[in-house]
């Protein structure tokens, strides 16, 4: 079904004209990126589908009925609002269903409006699928997860910063299930944990997504379509982000084939002109002509379709070679200790080597760009015994977030011009895609985007030996971006940086140590081994890793639950808690350090036991056609399903259950179900209903016929089963008159 699309549709910002759209459509079940350059006209793009601009030309078309929620990437809020109340109103359609549901339900009790209640079954149904009566929990959940915790909810806008603000309405947002979803940089202002949250709701969404953004990792990870803004023009293509980015990348491959082979004709057909210019006859003359013809046809092939020119090529991944890594430079390049930053971190200490690459993680707030300003100099620790012991002549480049390792009263080019010579500066600024009306500004008049384009340019004339980096993909588009992770990765230099881009972490093989409870702690095993929490645990972590690595050698499952991993990680726990028997023996920031070891390992335990804990059997039982039929109590209502088959939800309302199907993905793979499964699956339930809930009917909307037991026909393919009947199919009934006669 087509949810949302376009045609013939021109944008313009101000007189000139940014973007054509011929055609485009949007479907239920796509998730669609939208990329391209900055100011090429996504933001533009969105608001236009949203309906909040008018198109100079075109128009856009939904069908009716279509709810659409658009995050933009600011947005004029009531200061008086509370987060809660943000992401709460990122949720009207969910809310605006919830009244017409109990408009219905009144009027479901009426006797004179007998299609009330079939009303009032169907938008249960819409409501339930939507996830209406779970939408508070979602809420909440959401909003841990990026990094507003609970205590913040009753803060009010004015109170919060724009990020949070932001955060807060992306969730509501994303927790609407609205059938159109329309997002402007979503990842923005998220951690790794946050993206992760953004990614898995993204992919649950049942409707359609559109997503402007740089993130390459969640492009990946979520997106079904790719629309690329290019020269003013759209075009779509199925498939993640990296499989069209390589399709493209081959035709452009064959268009410059294509190119050389046209080029080398040219120069042919130049020739052989020139040569039958000198000849006056008839046959020299016609052949001329036929050469100019071709020439104008092969000149014709080198634009697109549309007139415009083909873009230029982009620099291939891998084809510049790596460069060779300084000679005898090897070793520790820096030792830090009692590094300290009162209110957010205490004695960390960090040993960097030649040529490490290290990328620095943790939540929100946790003291990342802190801990890098205090590496590079830019900030005085807290601890007096701090030192810095670099390697001699060790050069270090650091570039902050703000300020991008500019002078704010200098300009760009001066910077660049320390360091090279003006004829390489000038070309690294153009390279970089610095305005040339922006080189001689003060780097404090640039835009966020301009300085760090100047940093990109900056940091290809500079060739330091350790490259400090806060953040450096923050302003830059996916072409920069792309550029920024070719220098990374090519360069010989020690890294250390800041930064929520899963693909560029990738792409440099980075370490992971991340900021957690008041210290630095080393991960194993990357970006990968970070999401599984597979910590260092200094002694310990050598045994466990020994133990699994045995079990692995001998072709057995190095699972977590397994007896040594078991018998490490309680004796690591054992250790915390006797160093924190007696308080008067270890400092503050040792028991710091202590409750976090003791954390980590009752956490991996209790994840190791429920990994080996068998899962709990279904409470309820019943035998419909040989087949049993298990449930469990859900609340007010029961979860029923076939052994090994589908499932169902029953609901209760009043005095009547409604049996709702699961939908697909909820706990069991998507499967077909034969009429007889169907039919035992709903006479199981009704009976389970009418005996755990205090129910007088059940009902349930069914294409087969449930004949066979309790249900009734109640038209438009809704089936009733009374407690009545099946207390009478099942001779409940009967035996109580037989009782009731005997008494007499």
């Amino acid at each position: 079904m087509v949810l949302l699309g376009c045609s013939d549709l021109l944008l313009r910002r101000g007189s000139r004209d940014l973007l054509r759209v011929s055609s485009l459509e949007v479907r239920e079940g796509w998730r669609v990126g939208l990329v391209g350059p900055n100011g090429s006209g996504k933001s533009t793009l969105l608001t236009a589908l949203a309906g909040r601009l008018v198109p100079a030309e075109g128009r856009v078309v939904r069908p009716p009925g279509v709810e659409i929620v658009f995050v933009t990437q600011a947005a004029a809020v009531a200061s008086s609002a509370t987060l809660w109340e943000l992401a709460r109103g990122e949720m009207w359609g969910l809310d605006a269903l919830a009244q017409e549901l109990e408009r219905a339900r009144v009027r479901a009790g009426r006797p004179d409006d007998p299609a009330a209640g079939l009303r009032y079954a169907e938008l249960l149904s819409n409501f339930e699928q939507r996830g209406g009566f779970s939408s508070e929990s979602r809420l909440a959940s959401g909003l841990t997860r990026v990094g507003l915790p609970e205590e913040s909810w009753s803060l009010s806008a004015a109170e919060v910063s724009v990020g949070e603000r932001r955060r807060a309405r992306l969730v509501g947002a994303l927790c609407a299930e609205a059938d159109v979803l329309l997002l402007d940089e979503p990842s923005d202002h998220l951690d790794l944990e946050g993206r992760s949250w953004l990614a898995e709701r993204i992919a649950a969404q049942s409707g359609a997504v559109v997503i402007a953004s740089h993130d390459r990792g969640l492009l990946d990870r979520v997106c079904t379509h790719v629309a690329r803004i290019e020269a003013g023009h759209l075009r779509l293509r199925r498939g993640s982000y990296s499989q069209v980015t390589s399709l493209e990348e081959g035709e452009a491959r064959g268009e410059r084939r294509r190119q050389k082979v046209r080029t080398k004709r040219l120069e042919e057909l130049e020739r052989l002109a020139a040569e039958l210019a000198t000849f006056g006859h008839r046959g020299a003359q016609a052949r001329r002509r036929r050469a100019e013809r071709e020439r104008t046809a092969l000149e014709t092939q080198a634009t697109l379709p549309s007139g415009r020119p083909r873009p230029a090529r982009r620099q291939e991944r891998g084809e510049r070679a790596p460069a060779a890594a300084r000679a005898g430079r090897s070793g520790a390049v820096l030792r830090a200790s009692h590094l300290r930053a009162e209110g957010v971190f205490d004695d960390v200490g960090l040993e960097l080597r030649a040529a490490q690459r290290v990328a620095v993680l943790g939540r929100s707030g946790s003291g990342k760009s802190t801990l890098l300003a205090l590496i590079a100099g830019a900030r005085e620790s807290d601890d007096p015994r701090s030192a810095l012991e670099w390697r001699d002549g060790t050069s270090l480049l650091y570039l902050d977030q703000e300020e991008r390792g500019l002078d704010p009263h200098s300009s760009a080019r001066a910077a660049l011009e320390a360091w090279a010579s003006p004829a390489r500066a000038a070309g690294a600024l153009a390279a970089a895609g610095v305005p040339p009306d922006a080189w001689d500004r003060p780097a404090e008049s640039l835009s966020g985007g301009e300085r760090a384009r100047a940093a990109l340019a900056l940091l290809e004339v500079r060739e330091a030996d350790v490259l400090v980096l806060d953040e450096p993909t923050n302003g830059l588009d996916l072409p920069a971006i792309e550029a920024l992770e070719e220098r990374l990765r090519d360069s010989p230099a020690t890294i250390l940086l800041v930064t929520h881009d899963e693909a560029l972490l990738r792409a440099l093989g980075a370490e992971v140590w991340a900021l957690e409870g008041n210290a630095l702690v080393p991960y194993r095993g990357g970006l990968d081994g970070y999401r599984r929490g597979a910590r260092r645990l200094e002694e310990d972590a050598t045994r466990l890793s020994e133990a699994l690595a045995s079990r692995e050698a001998q072709g057995e499952a190095a699972h977590p639950s397994a007896p040594e991993a078991l018998e490490v990680l309680d004796a690591e726990r054992a250790a915390a808690e006797q160093a924190l028997l007696d308080p008067t023996r270890v400092s503050g920031r040792a028991r710091e350090r202590w409750r976090a070891r003791r954390q980590a390992a009752e956490s991996a335990l209790l994840e190791a036991w429920e990994a080996s804990a068998r899962p709990p059997a279904p409470r309820f039982q019943v035998r419909e056609s040989g087949v049993p039929v298990l449930a469990d109590r859900e609340g007010e209502g029961l979860t029923v399903r076939l052994e090994g088959g589908p499932g169902l939800r029953v609901r209760r309302v009043g005095v009547v259950a409604h049996l709702v199907p699961m939908a697909p993905g909820e706990g069991e793979p998507e499967r077909s179900t034969l009429p007889w499964a169907w039919r035992a699956l709903c006479h199981g339930a009704a009976r389970l209903a009418v005996y755990l809930l205090p129910v007088e009917a059940v009902q349930v909307a069914s294409r087969d016929v449930l004949d066979g037991g309790p249900f009734e026909a109640f038209g438009d393919g809704w089936w009733v089963a009374r407690r009545e009947a099946l207390e009478r199919s099942e001779g409940w009934q009967r035996h109580a008159r037989r009782r009731r006669r005997q008494c007499r």
